[in-house]
């Protein structure tokens, strides 16, 4: 996928859903469920044993015109290339990399790195990055935080992830700080819901965050 109707689809859609799962059919029923929720971009983590498996069959079973895949938690650019190769249609990491940088402009992926201060935002940007994963997003001091570092820099588009809870509130609260989009995890997609196979409670938390984001935009 283009990098720009990467960036474009989760500025537009505003939430991306993250997880990690050692099982293809569990992977498929989540990511499934994310879709009839509303969210079209999904970031499926490199955590795992099994996740280059998984991927693989995510995207097999899922084109890019049905769910925009990405991978996060890449931490170099001989994983990020080879996910490239398997159809990865954006990454992300929790740090940035020059080569990683490198490596996704020449293939027109988007790179979506984490940065925490401003220096290391700044950082990124003159590698040509357009969007930052603002990570450890509540650990760094949440909305408040969010809004001070746009203060001097109002152009910077942040992604926020990291400890986000599922609260109409905390989400009102981070969207009003300037957030382009939000990256939600283990709230979002929860461990208990997933044992239980309870696949339609993923499906609501995703239409509910969905909901309030609109409401937080009228």
């Amino acid at each position: 996928m283009d990098r720009l109707a990467a960036y474009n689809a989760i500025q537009e859609t505003r939430l991306v859903p993250l997880f990690y799962i050692p099982r293809v059919s569990a992977a498929i029923e989540i990511t499934a469920a994310c879709l009839r929720g509303g969210a079209k971009v999904i970031e499926f983590t490199h955590r795992g044993h099994q996740a280059l498996a998984v991927f693989t069959a995510l995207r097999k079973q899922f084109t890019s015109t049905q769910a925009i895949i990405g991978i996060g938690t890449i931490l170099d650019a001989a994983t990020a290339a080879h996910y490239i190769a398997l159809g990865a249609d954006f990454v992300v990491s929790p740090i940035f990399d020059p080569t990683m940088a490198s490596l996704c402009h020449r293939h027109g992926i988007a790179y979506i790195p984490g940065a925490a201060s401003p220096t290391e935002i700044v950082n990124a940007l003159s590698h040509g990055v357009e969007m930052i994963k603002l990570f450890p997003a509540s650990a760094l001091g949440g909305p408040p935080y969010l809004r001070t570092l746009l203060s001097p820099m109002p152009w910077l588009k942040l992604l926020p992830t990291g400890g986000i809870p599922l609260d109409k509130n905390v989400i009102h609260a981070w969207l009003e700080a300037g957030a382009v989009a939000l990256g939600m995890g283990s709230e979002l997609i929860r461990r208990d819901w997933i044992i239980d196979e309870k696949f339609d409670l993923v499906e609501e938390a995703v239409r509910n965050v969905l909901r309030w984001i609109h409401e937080s935009e009228a």
